[in-house]
């Protein structure tokens, strides 16, 4: 698990430099600055450092997207989960 968090510590770092704007884009919530990796499949395994899973988000769409996952996952935002 350690060694899991510090490959996705270095992957988040990464992909926030190289997306630093965020990728949501929610009108009237979006500060435009992408400071958080939203994981759009989950965390669980392998989907925790996948970066095909990663959306580069800022904290008003994070907070959206985990509020609304029904929404979020019909703008294409989230994947549904099996939970």
């Amino acid at each position: 698990k350690i060694k899991q968090d510090a490959l996705y510590s270095s992957l988040r770092r990464k992909f926030l430099e190289e997306n630093p704007m965020c990728q949501a884009h929610l009108p009237g919530l979006c500060l435009g600055q992408a400071s958080e990796i939203h994981h759009r499949a989950g965390k669980i395994g392998s989907l925790y450092c996948d970066i095909n899973n990663f959306l580069a988000i800022c904290r008003p769409c994070h907070n959206y997207i985990t509020i609304y996952s029904k929404e979020a996952i019909e703008l294409g935002l989230s994947e549904k989960r099996n939970t």
